[in-house]
């Protein structure tokens, strides 16, 4: 005789109780507890520490964030200020980094020192006086 673990769970085993495991973060993984389209969607990767247990999936940042991973369950928040890495730029001259969106990748912003106007994104502003 054979035991066959039911779906979504992959498993089997013969004269015996098969064990039944799931990779909720497979993309091979349908059903309400798969989760690796939830976190790829978010440009995140998906983490399933224990196959053998439901719902505890959880999804991480991409480098260069050093956000924590999210909890069991949930989208990671990934915010990564770029102006830790591209201050250097706009300061050489002279002018202020901002990233107007830590949650969006190459967006920063170099701003011109008043009484000049100006924005650079992902590099130096051209200033100019108005």
């Amino acid at each position: 005789w054979t035991c066959t673990c039911r779906p979504p769970f992959q498993g089997v085993a013969i004269a015996n109780a098969a064990t039944c495991l799931l990779d909720e973060c497979s993309t091979n993984c349908t059903g309400a507890s798969c989760a690796g389209a939830t976190c790829s969607s978010q440009n995140q990767t998906c983490h399933d520490p224990d196959t053998s247990k439901l719902n505890d999936w959880i999804c991480s940042c991409p480098p260069p964030s050093t956000q924590p991973p999210a909890q069991q369950q949930a989208v990671a928040g990934c915010e990564v200020d770029e102006c830790k890495r591209m201050d250097q730029v706009c300061k050489s001259v002279g002018q202020t980094c901002v990233d107007p969106n830590k949650l969006a990748a190459n967006d920063w912003e170099c701003h011109c020192a008043k009484p000049m106007n100006g924005t650079g994104v992902a590099n130096t502003a051209k200033c100019t006086l108005d």
